[in-house]
């Protein structure tokens, strides 16, 4: 896996200091660090991302960062577990624990912003869910929901399908290298033999861009 530094990221953005803010939610325990969240940031903007999909809403903490730092016509999809189904479907997996986190919290954290508009949120068991109304048509895609091995290689093969081919894109992963996520780590140092991922030091995130954005990391 190569790694590289934060900067390294950042600095792929030509962009006069004006053009560089983000509005990002200050996280609460569970969510996305600052500075990946400003990875994130920086990638919608390194594409111009309009169609995001995310893989694990969770608290929808970085849903609603996302929706706030996209373009004002931006879509956003969120997929997640139902609530009634998350805990029986994470049993013995590596997400158990924090699917009873996610069963505490009242509503999502992107309820009551205006961007909220911008999002869509998608409900079922993503290994088997019919994503065929994405394929060919999304800009970027982050993975966060299930991290056992099969769960996170069936949302990466989707999120192939799903990125435009003709146009820049770009897939990010977390929690690569969290000692809790062992399958999701082995899973990603597999894929990086075909597709030469990056992790971005001093964050649990790995990311791809493809060959049409352009973009050497």
């Amino acid at each position: 896996m190569k790694h590289v530094r934060p900067y390294q990221i950042f600095t792929l953005l030509d962009a006069a200091p004006s053009e560089r803010l983000a509005h990002i939610k200050i996280p609460n325990r569970r969510d996305l660090w600052l500075l990946e969240s400003f990875l994130l940031v920086t990638a919608i903007r390194l594409v111009n991302a309009r169609r995001i999909f995310e893989f694990g809403t969770f608290f929808g903490s970085t849903t609603l960062n996302l929706a706030l730092n996209s373009p004002a016509d931006a879509e956003i999809f969120t997929f997640d577990l139902p609530k009634a189904d998350a805990l029986a479907a994470t049993r013995n997996q590596p997400d158990f624990r924090v699917a009873g986190e996610r069963l505490g919290h009242s509503q999502p954290d992107f309820v009551g912003f205006k961007e909220a508009e911008k999002i869509r949120t998608l409900l079922g068991n993503s290994r088997h869910f019919d994503f065929s109304e994405f394929r060919n048509s999304i800009d970027m895609v982050f993975i966060d929901g299930g991290h056992d091995y099969e769960t996170v290689k069936s949302d990466t093969a989707n999120a192939m399908a799903m990125l435009r081919a003709d146009a820049p894109g770009c897939i990010f992963w977390h929690d690569y290298q969290n000692v809790e996520c062992e399958e999701n780590t082995k899973f990603l140092n597999e894929l990086e033999k075909d597709l030469s991922l990056f992790h971005v030091q001093e964050t649990m995130l790995c990311g791809w861009f493809n060959e049409a954005s352009g973009i050497k990391v």
